[in-house]
């Protein structure tokens, strides 16, 4: 078993996952203010259960869609986490974990709202069918209305969602094994290509920050 530590911050909450000589531990924290810092928060976390970064082999990135600024603070922190311990990384998609945490449903819709928009992605046994799409709530609606209401939802701020179809679809949003997933996806993808990503590769955005467009525009 590969040891190896996971990092999710592309919503409000951060969730640090460890694995290491067949022992979970896990961190859940939601974002409270401006002052939320992940070394910090990490660092209580290693000392807390006592864990040998030493004995850690490989770190996992949640890389998006999702929260751009969270996105880009936690890839910069898993980068030079890797690049401390010298040790390889991988980037797992979002939308990749949210899947996989109901992988007994044959039809899945992963969904987030970030930046006024919501992305979503459709899924088939584990594996997305297309691509992941950009949509306005009228938008979104319209596609979600002509979707198999056999499909399960799950995905991070789901409320106005919840509210509208909770009558078609089934509606998910226990994430307790996000971490324990993401872990497992990414030391799967290591032991398959047996390499660490691109340190120069980026988060996964499906649509530029406000600042790239502002800056373009």
């Amino acid at each position: 078993m590969v040891n190896a530590l996971s990092f999710e911050y592309s919503y409000k909450a951060l969730i640090v996952y460890c694995r290491i000589n067949n022992k979970d531990f896990s961190l859940f924290k939601l974002k409270s203010n401006f002052n939320f810092s992940i070394p910090k928060i990490f660092n209580d976390f290693v000392i807390t259960n006592n864990i040998d970064l030493n004995q850690i082999k490989l770190i996992v990135n949640s890389c998006g869609p999702g929260s751009f600024t969270g996105l880009r603070i936690s890839l910069s922190f898993v980068k030079g986490l890797a690049l401390g311990l010298s040790i390889p990384f991988v980037n797992i998609s979002t939308f990749d974990v949210f899947a996989n945490l109901v992988k007994n449903s044959s039809s899945v819709i992963v969904l987030a709202f970030t930046a006024g928009k919501y992305f979503l992605g459709h899924y088939k046994n584990c594996e997305l069918i297309g691509k992941i799409l950009c949509f306005s709530k009228e938008d979104l609606f319209e596609y979600l209305n002509q979707i198999d209401p056999n499909s399960v939802l799950i995905g991070n701020n789901l409320e106005n969602i919840s509210e509208k179809f909770n009558y078609k679809f089934e509606i998910i949003e226990n994430l307790s094994s996000f971490g324990r997933i993401l872990t497992e996806l990414g030391i799967a993808k290591y032991l398959k290509n047996r390499k660490s990503d691109d340190i120069l590769s980026g988060p996964l955005y499906i649509r530029q920050s406000d600042a790239e467009i502002n800056f373009h525009s």
